[in-house]
């Protein structure tokens, strides 16, 4: 058998059947983009945002000698997912983009669509986030019961067992439900959008699906690949993704509530031989525990049934707050009885966004033209209890290497007294930065240059490597060397 081929059982390909959900003056979908904490305004954009409900029958299965086994068959599902299109279909590039949205907080958050959005506005692809887990359901209906009444993620077994504790966040699975049903809620949302009735919503053919995913999100999606979409492990489905683009996480969760995940020294546990591009960006607080674990680090591959790469971006938290503006708005939140506002901590100095745009550009590229993406320049060095190598100025060795890790003006990392998982940011004093920088054109000459080294590797794109140097200019670097009229 080829590297490429997928085995698979004989079965049927199920595409699940979508019905509207109609905005009104008193009803609007959950995470509308114009009712935000910073709202965005599609139409500026030439786009449209649209909510639907999507249903079908969903199998909840077991993990068993490697493999994924049906454990139930055929259990009715609706779930839901916004999206956000060209208005003009000749506009659409082709591309749909599917987040697995964030539901950490009990409630769905789309960090990937923060860190992303622009890109895929400029480039006319359509994002959809989609629900994952059933307590979001609940929240949902909290929110708007006549609006989400129809969504169920009904346990189908009738003498199920207790939530197994080794489950993240298991105090979030609900006993009369099943987060099992995703699996088959993942794939059959992908041929809906492969299907003459994904045509219908789209506007015209789509022509690749991309998952993306975040956190939690992460190790869904990871665990989706993992066991589902390995060339050499066989799958119950035929999976219609065309490539994944993940962020901070990659540890697997477990395929139903009642069962473990897989242990983390597990085989299945490292992805390999995916027949679609695989890039997974991890942080320096979760490439080795949590969400993730030194044990699932593997090389890259441009191998044509293993196409991988793997990110650890060093000096990165896993709570970078720029995601934290395009969250559900005060409106949203307080109908839930829940508080929310913008961060007060550190935003991450780091060009996170232009990173990551630029990963999904190269994700496409490797998919459509058989570019592969680049490679890093390493892995985080870490020392004999893993724990990572600081350098001089108390940030990371190795990794993938932002300009600012290299070209400093901070220690950047995670952990503050409130948060491990939150950015950090922590700015050398002017002593410090006279002696690092001795004139404002020695900083600039060795940032600007950090910067055109990694857009001519494609980590970053033109236009975002030239703001980027917009924006340092404006750092009085290595100090200010006026005074107001105010100051005495």
């Amino acid at each position: 058998m080829e590297r490429s081929e997928r085995r698979t059982f004989v079965m049927e390909k199920r595409i699940p059947q979508a019905i509207l959900l109609p905005r009104t003056e008193d009803s609007f979908p959950w995470g509308a983009a114009d009712r935000q904490l910073v709202p965005t305004y599609l139409e500026k954009y030439g786009y449209e945002e649209e909510e639907y409900l999507y249903s079908g029958e969903a199998d909840v299965y077991t993990l068993k000698d490697g493999q994924a086994q049906v454990k139930l068959s055929n259990a009715p599902y609706t779930n839901r997912f916004i999206i956000r299109k060209p208005k003009d279909p000749k506009k659409f590039s082709g591309n749909v983009v599917v987040e697995l949205l964030n539901s950490t907080n009990s409630w769905d958050v789309s960090p990937m669509w923060c860190l992303l959005w622009q890109k895929m506005l400029h480039e006319g692809d359509i994002y959809v986030g989609v629900t994952v887990r059933a307590i979001c359901t609940k929240t949902l209906k909290q929110y708007d019961t006549k609006r989400y009444e129809k969504l169920s993620w009904k346990n189908p077994n009738p003498n199920s067992g207790p939530v197994n504790h080794d489950i993240l966040l298991w105090q979030h699975c609900l006993e009369d439900c099943e987060d099992g049903l995703l699996w088959d809620m993942l794939t059959q949302l992908g041929n809906l959008f492969k299907s003459g009735q994904g045509t219908q919503i789209a506007g015209k053919e789509v022509e690749k699906i991309y998952a993306i995913s975040c956190s939690q999100s992460s190790m869904q999606l990871s665990t989706y690949i993992n066991v589902f979409h390995e060339t050499d492990r066989v799958s119950p489905v035929e999976v219609p993704y065309d490539g994944y683009l993940t962020y901070s996480g990659c540890r697997m969760v477990a395929l139903n509530q009642e069962e473990s995940p897989a242990d983390v020294t597990d085989e299945i546990q490292k992805t390999r031989n995916c027949p679609v591009p695989v890039l997974r960006c991890v942080t320096q607080w979760d490439f080795k525990d949590f969400t993730g674990h030194i044990n699932l680090r593997r090389a890259d591959s441009d191998a044509e049934g293993d196409r991988f790469r793997l990110y650890e971006l060093a000096g990165q938290a896993h709570n970078s707050f720029s995601g934290a503006f395009y969250r559900p708005g005060y409106a949203e939140i307080d109908q839930i009885q829940k508080t929310t506002g913008l961060p007060h901590t550190d935003i991450t100095a780091l060009p996170l966004e232009a990173f990551m745009r630029q990963a999904l550009t190269n994700l496409d590229l490797w998919v459509r033209e058989g570019i592969p993406a680049p490679h890093a320049q390493g892995l985080i060095e870490v020392d004999e209890n893993h724990i990572e190598v600081l350098d001089e100025n108390n940030n990371c060795k190795g990794g993938f290497r932002f300009p600012q890790l290299d070209v400093p003006v901070a220690t950047y990392c995670s952990g503050t007294k409130k948060n491990d998982q939150d950015s950090c940011c922590v700015y050398f004093s002017e002593e410090k930065l006279k002696k690092l920088y001795p004139t404002r054109r020695d900083y600039i000459d060795k940032i600007f240059k950090a910067i055109d080294v990694l857009e001519e590797q494609r980590f970053f794109s033109v236009e975002d490597a030239d703001q980027m140097k917009l924006d340092i200019l404006k750092l009085p670097v290595p100090c200010r060397d006026h005074s107001s009229k105010f100051e005495e």
